[in-house]
């Protein structure tokens, strides 16, 4: 009887002690959270996320998906006492300020990881108070997509082109203008390329669509803008005289294999023999007379840099020496009016291996803003220059090689490259805004 007693006694003291200490704990966990310990010891619920956007017709929308850098609001219960946050397993930053008990302002850090993030995290939101936490599915991308160039905006069906930019990872589609969707493209694993065969029937100009994993993005308007071709050695003719070369179209398929872009029936070509000289020029003049009026297929209003001069070129052999200089109002002297293309020459410094030749057709894009101007004279719009290109001297514009180098850093040496041209065209640069949602996008 008295072992017993005495066991008996041992668990009474026990059972004191175990209350006592979950008193305490309690206690501090009251003292903690103050008056409102019953609603912030709940679990907290995640029930919907909104995007913030004060730029939007829809400042405060519910979404499925968020990216990178975007302000979101969750909307639930019993947020009071949250003390983390977590998005694909990196903690994120909130607004104690802006919280109640049912809504939580958040930050997506731009280190959030996206495709990267471990499996098991991956597209989640986690809300954590004391030992409780909620986990919430939700689809988080990274920064948009962007289309920075194509490699050739007036291909022929079945060439092999490439779209360069960036978040271009596992896409989906890629639409050309006409709604026409490619059959076959690929991406590469950086998301800053997709290669794509140019697919049958597209006969409108204007932007192509691509849809990846990040969502979408539009190139600029310039794809097949053949309303401002202004001269292509076939159908549309504004040759005035040349300097070394002649409007004799050669007519040969370059290159004569492979399924990269090719000649369309007419071109020409500098440096035809490969070995113009130190300091040499040669020059082909279009008639500005009827090329300004082919450059009406965009309005006069249009600011200088949201238009270009593009011109599709094949290069035989390295680019070693000179750099095309596109005149577009003559007789203002050898750098007014005018922009340039110089592969070799970055940065005021000679540089041979900045050139990489793809071995196939390929477009240049001279965007028409920052030209050098005299006089005083300010080029803010396409009918500013048009103004400026009546007024010339002669009433000429066009392409030259110049075989030049730059002053006290290089001199010029003979040109080895054989530079065929084609497709001399005027065209929009500016892209439309992609929108991830559609009731906005159709609103512009």
């Amino acid at each position: 009887m008295k072992m017993k007693n005495i066991n008996l006694k041992n668990i009474r003291i026990l059972a004191v002690l175990l209350f006592a200490i979950t008193l305490a704990f309690s206690c501090k966990e009251k003292d903690e959270w103050g008056d409102n310990f019953e609603q912030n010891s709940l679990t907290p619920i995640v029930e919907k996320v909104f995007l913030e956007d004060a730029r939007s017709s829809i400042a405060d929308r519910e979404v499925t998906f968020a990216r990178l850098g975007q302000t979101i609001r969750l909307e639930g219960n019993n947020f009071l006492g949250v003390t983390k946050v977590y998005i694909n397993g990196y903690e994120c930053s909130f607004n104690t300020t802006l919280m109640s008990n049912i809504s939580m302002i958040v930050q997506i850090s731009s280190k959030v990881p996206t495709i990267d993030a471990d499996a098991d995290v991956r597209n989640t939101i986690r809300v954590e108070k004391g030992n409780k936490y909620y986990i919430h599915p939700f689809e988080i991308r990274s920064a948009a997509p962007s289309i920075t160039g194509v490699s050739h905006t007036m291909p022929q069906a079945g060439d092999v082109i490439i779209i360069t930019g960036s978040g271009l990872q596992e896409v989906s589609s890629v639409e050309f203008p006409g709604g026409i969707r490619a059959a076959e493209f690929s991406d590469s694993e950086d998301g800053t390329t997709v290669t794509v065969t140019v697919p049958d029937g597209i006969d409108k100009s204007g932007h192509i669509t691509v849809v990846c994993a990040n969502g979408g993005a539009h190139s600029p308007a310039y794809f097949n803008f053949k309303e401002g071709l202004l001269h292509n050695f076939d159908d549309v003719q504004n040759y005035a005289w040349g300097s070394g070369i002649d409007n004799t179209a050669l007519t040969a398929t370059v290159p004569a294999t492979g399924n990269l872009p090719k000649s369309q029936g007419g071109y020409q070509v500098f440096n035809v023999d490969g070995n113009l000289a130190a300091a040499g020029v040669q020059k082909f003049w279009l008639n500005s007379n009827n090329a300004m009026t082919i450059m009406g297929a965009l309005s006069g209003l249009t600011p200088v840099n949201e238009c270009a001069i593009q011109m599709d070129i094949y290069v035989e052999g390295e680019w070693n020496s000179g750099f095309i200089r596109f005149v577009m109002a003559d007789g203002a002297g050898d750098t007014k009016y005018c922009k340039l293309y110089e592969p070799v020459y970055v940065g005021g410094a000679y540089n041979k291996a900045a050139f990489v030749n793809p071995n196939c057709w390929f477009t240049i894009t001279l965007p028409l803003d920052n030209m050098e101007v005299q006089d005083g004279v300010t080029i803010a719009t396409l009918g500013d220059l048009i103004a400026q290109m009546s007024k010339a001297s002669y009433k000429q514009m066009g392409p030259h090689f110049v075989n030049d180098g730059i002053k006290d850093v290089f001199d010029a040496v003979a040109a080895t490259q054989k530079i065929h041209f084609d497709n001399i065209r005027v065209v929009p640069l500016a892209a439309p805004a992609y929108s991830d949602f559609p009731d906005e996008e159709e609103a512009e």
